[in-house]
């Protein structure tokens, strides 16, 4: 996908504040299930007016070109729109927010681009692009994170006796570890029953937020090797994959729904 030069270098911002910036979320397997699933997921109509913009282009293809483009200095100005940072005791009346975006603003703004009809077919590819990788960050705990340990990026740790952080883990490590294609991942997981897909869609971005930062706390929970030193493996793939796969799942889901109600209207 070839990127266009978007006007939410100046659009998307709040007022004030600074937060900090995690690394990427998901990793490419865990935003390419998302992306699959909501595509098995999309309606007939909302498919085709999707591929006019995309010229057949995949939403598991495009979700992580946001993340791909963050090398390129004509982009650095996209990094605080992948998270949002928050403490434990604060609200969102009482948080400080960034004033270069965050991504609970980014999925506002891309969600109007992607309804402007004045918005040409290749502005709102690469807002779909971004909308599409957005909704997969806001599901990933430490993308709703705190600021003093950076989402998690300065917790540093093993995994399996390699150095990494708490952050990485949750990016990817959990994801790959089953050594499956993002198709044969989303396999597992799309068994998804009515009730649940009546329980998760119809929420806002800031309950999406809420739900991640409710989450986030059980990622510390750190297993220990026998010098004491924080070193996962087996027993913490098994205590958090459960959430994982349901954060996949409901990001897969919802942004069905979004895309179905954005591009049937």
């Amino acid at each position: 996908m070839k990127p266009a030069v978007l006007l939410f270098g100046a659009t998307v911002a709040l007022t004030t504040g600074i937060v900090s910036q995690p690394t990427h979320a998901w990793g490419q397997n865990g935003h390419r299930i998302i992306g699959e699933l909501a595509q098995n997921n999309l309606s007939s109509i909302a498919q085709e007016k999707i591929n006019q913009i995309t010229q057949g282009e995949s939403l598991a293809q495009m979700s992580t070109w946001p993340d791909e483009i963050r090398s390129d200095k004509n982009w650095y100005h996209s990094t605080p729109w992948h998270y949002v940072s928050i403490a434990d005791d604060e609200t969102w009346d009482t948080v400080e927010r960034n004033p270069k975006g965050d991504i609970i603003e980014s999925l506002k703004k891309f969600e109007k681009v992607l309804k402007d009809p004045k918005v040409s077919d290749k502005e709102k590819c690469d807002a779909l692009a971004f909308y599409v990788h957005f909704v997969g960050d806001i599901h990933q705990p430490l993308h709703v994170g705190h600021s003093h340990d950076h989402g998690g990026n300065k917790v540093k740790l093993k995994w399996f006796g390699e150095d990494t952080n708490l952050h990485s883990v949750w990016d990817s490590k959990i994801v790959d570890h089953k050594q499956l294609s993002y198709t044969e991942y989303t396999k597992f997981i799309e068994r998804i029953s009515d009730k649940d897909v009546k329980s998760w869609v119809g929420k806002s971005y800031y309950d999406w937020a809420n739900e991640s930062k409710a989450l986030r706390e059980a990622t510390y929970n750190l297993e220990k090797n026998r010098d004491d030193q924080p070193d996962l493996r087996w027993q913490y793939i098994f205590d958090h994959t459960p959430t994982v796969e349901l954060r996949l799942q409901q990001a897969g889901i919802r942004l069905a729904d979004k895309l179905n109600i954005i591009f049937t209207k």
